[in-house]
């Protein structure tokens, strides 16, 4: 679950942010009680006295294969503080299960840019596509090939001017009718653990993508853009998928979401990334699955049993 901030005197959830203090772990956000006046700092994460940004940083560095001196130099200078080889080791140990690359992150540990990375500006909006060069290939290389070329050819670029001329996916035409259950799985663990590391809340997309890129197994892209022509209403639409996984035989497309259980258009929105997906990767519309998901909760559904109409209008 999200960790709420409570005042350790009184109990009161009625705190605002009182500037920052800065440590040898990094800065350490301050916040003060309105009830009771109390100034204090956030230690309802059980992880170390370091921040969790900084932990957050040296998982991220290890499982991209870094060794542990190297992560350790690492986060010695990005955060001017001083870690050994046995403070990371302790840290891959308490969250081993938030990083299940760590099952064959030897692999892959002396190749270079395992990841790669592209900015694209669409719309006058920056977006940071990714993708895990070693997991395309082992999860997706046989079964969707088509996916694979897909995604290694923004290695060359974006076509940009559908983003010029489509409407955004997140404005969605299609009314989607599904049945959903919710459930808590890794997503939202990983979510959860994060989002501790945001900044601000403009930070949480890029936190949970980047941490879910590197340290799952299963998610294979982040912030992939798609579109498509609707011939029978003669408009097109574009958009840009936050994760995209290959799990259990299926390419399933996700979209984090904080408040997800309030969002009324999530379905609508991933049914057109489906559509555009099954087109430009040339999977089969069956073997995808949509899902959306926060700290707290994660929602999934076949689109292809999903009932979906079309919504014109001018």
């Amino acid at each position: 679950m999200m960790n709420e901030i409570v005042c350790p005197k009184c109990n009161s959830k009625n705190v605002i942010k009182k500037g920052k203090r800065k440590t040898r772990f990094g800065l350490v956000q301050l916040y003060q009680c309105k009830k009771c006046a109390s100034l204090f700092r956030d230690k309802s994460l059980p992880y170390t006295t370091y921040h969790p940004r900084i932990i957050y940083q040296a998982l991220n560095h290890y499982n991209l294969g870094f060794s542990l001196k190297k992560t350790s130099n690492l986060i010695n200078k990005q955060f001017k503080i001083k870690t050994s080889k046995t403070t990371i080791h302790s840290w891959v140990k308490k969250y081993k299960s938030l990083c299940p690359i760590l099952s064959f992150r030897n692999l892959y540990k002396n190749s270079i840019d395992v990841v790669f990375k592209k900015s694209f500006n669409h719309e006058n909006l920056p977006y940071e596509f990714i993708y895990h060069r070693y997991k395309l290939k082992k999860y997706a290389l046989k079964s969707f090939t088509g996916l694979v070329s897909y995604i290694q050819g923004f290695e060359n670029g974006c076509p940009d001017e559908f983003f010029e001329i489509g409407e955004r996916c997140s404005k969605p035409r299609f009314k989607v009718d599904v049945k959903l259950k919710s459930q808590v799985n890794l997503a939202c663990h990983m979510a959860d653990f994060s989002v501790n590391a945001k900044r601000n809340n403009r930070e949480r997309h890029s936190l949970v993508e980047n941490f879910m890129i590197i340290n799952d197994t299963a998610t294979v892209a982040s912030e992939v853009p798609v579109w498509y022509w609707e011939k029978s209403i003669d408009s097109g639409f574009t958009g840009h998928i936050d994760l995209i996984q290959i799990r259990g035989g299926n390419v399933v497309i996700l979209d984090y979401k904080p408040g997800a259980d309030r969002d009324r258009k999530a379905a609508q929105q991933l049914y057109h990334y489906a559509v555009a997906l099954s087109f430009r990767g040339k999977v089969p519309f069956e073997r995808i699955r949509c899902a959306w998901f926060d700290e707290n909760q994660y929602f999934e559904y076949n689109p292809k049993l999903a009932s979906a109409k079309l919504i014109k209008w001018k």
